[in-house]
């Protein structure tokens, strides 16, 4: 339970330390890298998210099983 919370904490540092170095490198407080790399970058990663959403999606209901109804067509029970 300990390293749970020990790879939490770890995480949760990682992403804040991550949101402040890329605000500040967008507003320009850092000179990391270019702005407009940083933009294009951006962009590129949504894109890449989205397009990996899809692709989930589309396979997942690609390959799920199917359920075959039976129709009863006027006659017994």
């Amino acid at each position: 339970m300990m390293l749970v919370r020990v790879v939490g904490a770890s995480l949760l540092s990682v992403g804040l330390l991550g949101v402040f170095f890329y605000t500040a490198t967008f507003l320009g407080f850092l000179r990391i890298v270019d702005q407009d790399l940083l933009v294009k970058a951006t962009v590129y990663a949504i894109a890449i998210g989205l397009l990996a959403v899809i692709s989930i999606l589309g396979y997942l209901a690609l390959t799920a099983p199917v359920e075959h109804l039976r129709v009863n067509r006027g006659g017994g029970r």
